[in-house]
């Protein structure tokens, strides 16, 4: 009677399993369908994006096309004209659909419209005028800077737009994210009630059908399955880990590049008008100091746009090669924290493919803000060694040391990180550390011959 109640409690236990497994398939179902919402809303951000870009290229087009015009009288130079005239009502359309449902978005594109509507306006009025031959109202209309007064702040309102189009892309690829690791986490919780339930059900069945060798054949082999599963899903989990690195990567490229482009374009714009301005007027004019704080702001912010596109893909991985990115990063961190980084190199001019520098800069500097926070060291050494097929990136300094017996804390990522972009090149990361004789960080990657130059 006893084995047979122990039977019983377990095909209940069993029978529970089988339930929560429904409600945690309707569950992961529903998950699995907000995450692809999520990654439409990134989409949408994304496609909001370009058009802010694209409206203001068809502009600049359309006012090439019509100096072009006033210039010759050549009709053929109002081509890019009409045709950036007739896309942009579709491009503004197609932003107004995107961004319905961001108050902000939605006022600043109320101002984009006015503002294309008058200088699309002005542009009419200056065509007309050429094609009058009325010169001299064209070159009256120029000098009254109306036309450049409206561009600049139809700039500035593509600007704020743009800003805000990337903070919206950030904001929902964050939620992205968010939800990715609900879904992890909820899988695991899942998945660990699962497992809890089956082993239950198992143990019970187990003390009536203990001598039943193929009941324990086949909860074994349910094991094994189960064992391969996990497996599978871990490796899933994985792969899409490192996707998200490499895609984090793509995007601070992507936007390190159009900072690049278009406010380093604009800040140059405006700083050359400054100057035409300052030539135009006497040295001793009362807007002279003016002209000169500004000129020095628009330098400052060229500065911090330099320094902005270095945080998010530093220049010099791609032109000079992982050798002197790495002495850059060492020389930043000394000048930052006051603490001496000496860069060690077999090669000095060592050049790898991008997956392999990219991994090796991010994961020393990952190395060296942990430092900078915890380590209160001395001294830091940055080597980058070939030891046989594999190079072996070591970063060691001389502070307090960490104590890998130590609980892993769930709120500091940089090991994870470290060690997850390490396994994404099939590499080795291991950490070392002792109280008070510092810690030692090595990450060894074999490297196929074709991904070195």
């Amino acid at each position: 009677m006893k084995d047979n109640r122990f039977g019983q409690v377990g095909f209940i236990v069993l029978a529970l399993a089988v339930l929560f497994n429904g409600v945690a398939l309707y569950t992961a179902e529903r998950s699995f369908g907000a995450l692809r919402e999520t990654a439409g809303w990134v989409r949408d951000s994304q496609r909001a994006e370009n058009l802010v870009e694209h409206v203001y290229r068809l502009t600049v087009d359309a006012e090439t096309g019509q100096r072009g015009y006033l210039l010759t009288g050549d009709s053929t130079f109002l081509e890019p004209y009409s045709r950036a005239r007739d896309q942009i009502g579709d491009k503004l359309k197609q932003l107004r659909e995107l961004t319905a449902d961001n108050p902000a978005q939605v006022s600043q594109l109320a101002t984009i419209s006015a503002l294309l509507a008058t200088r699309f306006e002005q542009m009419e009025r200056t065509i007309a005028l050429k094609r009058e031959q009325r010169d001299g109202a064209i070159r009256d209309f120029l000098l009254s800077r109306e036309g450049n007064v409206t561009m600049d702040s139809l700039r500035l309102a593509l600007g704020g737009m743009a800003a805000e189009a990337l903070r919206q892309h950030e904001r929902r690829l964050q939620a992205f994210t968010d939800n990715l690791e609900t879904v992890r986490l909820g899988f695991l919780v899942e998945l660990g009630i699962n497992v809890f339930l089956v082993v239950l059900g198992v143990a019970f069945l187990a003390q009536e059908l203990n001598r039943r060798r193929r009941e324990i054949r086949d909860a074994q082999q349910a094991g094994a399955h189960l064992a391969m599963a996990v497996q599978e899903r871990t490796a899933e989990l994985t792969e899409l880990s490192h996707y998200l690195q490499r895609l984090q990567e793509d995007d601070k490229s992507k936007i390190a590049r159009e900072i690049h482009d278009d406010l380093g374009g604009t800040l140059a714009a405006a700083k050359i008008n400054l100057q035409l301005l300052a030539d135009k007027i006497a040295p001793e004019h009362a807007q002279q100091p003016r002209i000169a704080r500004i000129m020095a702001g628009i330098d400052e912010a060229v500065r911090m746009k330099r320094r902005i596109i270095e945080s998010l893909r530093p220049t010099v991985l791609d032109s000079l090669g992982i050798g002197p990115a790495l002495k850059w990063q060492c020389a930043q961190f000394s000048s930052r924290w006051g603490t001496p980084c000496r860069v060690e190199l077999d090669d000095e001019n060592l050049r790898l493919s991008p997956d392999y520098s990219t991994t090796f800069y991010r994961i020393a500097q990952e190395a060296l803000t942990n430092i900078s926070k915890y380590a209160k060291a001395k001294n830091v050494v940055v080597s980058l060694r070939q030891h046989g097929d594999d190079w072996v990136l070591r970063i060691a300094d001389d502070g307090v040391g960490i104590d890998t017996a130590t609980p892993h804390n769930p709120s500091a990522h940089g090991v994870v990180s470290m060690r997850e972009r390490a396994r994404a090149l099939h590499g080795v990361f291991s950490i070392e550390g002792k109280a008070g004789r510092g810690t030692v960080i090595e990450v060894s990657v074999r490297i196929d011959p074709r991904a070195a130059d």
